[in-house]
């Protein structure tokens, strides 16, 4: 992840990107991933992962499903990638 400076409040954000999220994907040791590993790996919010993940779901790129209460598993769409 990269660091930029904010503009409005001059505080530094890290930025996730979607390349740097299926970087993480296809290096994990297992076919799917959560949120929380992924923000684990990758050194940012749950919800940040979360995010990110939706954005390369709704591009296609990604599947998920959910497997309990609230669990979300998400792999690479092979075909789409």
């Amino acid at each position: 992840m990269s660091r930029e400076r904010n503009r409005d409040t001059g505080r530094y954000v890290q930025t996730l990107t979607l390349d740097a999220v299926l970087r993480a994907m296809r290096e994990a040791s297992d076919p799917v991933v959560t949120a929380k590993e992924l923000s684990e790996r990758l050194d940012c919010s749950s919800e940040a992962a979360r995010q990110k993940l939706v954005q390369l779901h709704d591009q296609g790129l990604i599947e998920r499903r959910k497997v309990g209460a609230g669990a979300v598993i998400w792999w690479i769409d092979e075909d789409a990638a």
